[in-house]
């Protein structure tokens, strides 16, 4: 018989008050609960910490260096569980999430999983994942040359990161979520996207401004040019992504999560776009 996996979830965070609640409560209503929640505090100033504590089966750290690259590589480095889960401070889990992690890695040629996303501060809520989840799984089908993981709905083994992190890059201008699994892909390490592994996070990507989206969106294509590498999927995923904010924005700056309402009112007044140091 198997030995049971285990398996740890690590959350970065900063100034992240708004959204850790919910993310926490999902993670106690799994069906099965994870061995370990590691929040990885990056230098925040409101309450999130205090958020984390309130949680027993949190375990808080910090990262002084500032950025998403440095916090989760602290939280990958303290996890000694068979399993690095790795989610965002304003993701919500369903609540077979962490049974259906295990499950896929159940398969010893696995070496990492990731899942598609839904909005639930949009319209729609769970229904709204259909889209991503056509394109991905589409890319994921057809583009065996374009490797991907979403920083926000991944896991991995943690042999295979204690394999890899030495050759991942350490720099900013890149996705380090993406830069990982080219990483997998050219030491050929199984990736697997996996339809059931869903998980909301917040659409507040969708109040940043046309530039500052576009400058984010396009670090996919940088990214892989750094590896001297070109796939098709990456371009398509751009376009689609780009496609995608001009659709959402207006449903996304008129809708007021607290009511379930769009409004004329709420598409004048929009949404503020977040600072987010951990992109820095």
């Amino acid at each position: 018989m198997k030995k049971a996996l285990t398996l740890s979830i690590v959350i970065p965070v900063f100034n992240e008050e708004v959204h850790l609640k919910a993310c926490l409560d999902s993670i106690a209503a799994q069906t099965i609960a994870p061995d370990e929640v590691i929040v990885v505090d990056n230098n925040s100033t409101d309450s999130t910490v205090e958020i984390a504590k309130n949680y027993p089966f949190v375990i808080v750290i910090s990262e002084k260096k500032q950025g998403v690259l440095h916090v989760r590589n602290r939280g990958f480095d303290a996890v000694k569980n068979d399993i690095i889960a790795r989610i965002d401070a304003d993701n919500v889990l369903v609540s077979t999430w962490v049974r259906r992690v295990k499950e896929l890695f159940s398969e010893d040629d696995v070496s990492a999983v990731t899942g598609p996303m839904y909005f639930y501060d949009m319209p729609l809520k769970e229904d709204n994942y259909l889209a991503e989840h056509i394109i991905k799984s589409g890319l994921y089908k057809f583009d065996k040359n374009f490797p991907f993981l979403a920083g926000n709905n991944m896991a991995i083994r943690n042999k295979v990161w204690a394999e890899v992190k030495g050759k991942t890059c350490k720099i900013k201008t890149i996705h380090e979520d993406i830069d990982l699994a080219i990483h997998l892909h050219l030491q050929d390490k199984k990736i697997v996207y996996d339809s059931r592994l869903r998980a909301g996070t917040s659409a507040r990507r969708f109040d940043d401004s046309p530039v500052k989206f576009q400058r984010y969106i396009t670090m996919m294509t940088r990214t892989f040019r750094h590896h001297n590498m070109n796939p098709v999927g990456a371009h398509v995923a751009v376009i689609a992504y780009s496609i995608g904010y001009i659709s959402f924005w207006p449903i996304r700056r008129s809708y007021n999560p607290s009511t379930g309402k769009r409004t004329i009112g709420q598409l004048i007044r929009g949404h503020s776009s977040r600072k987010n140091p951990m992109s820095s």
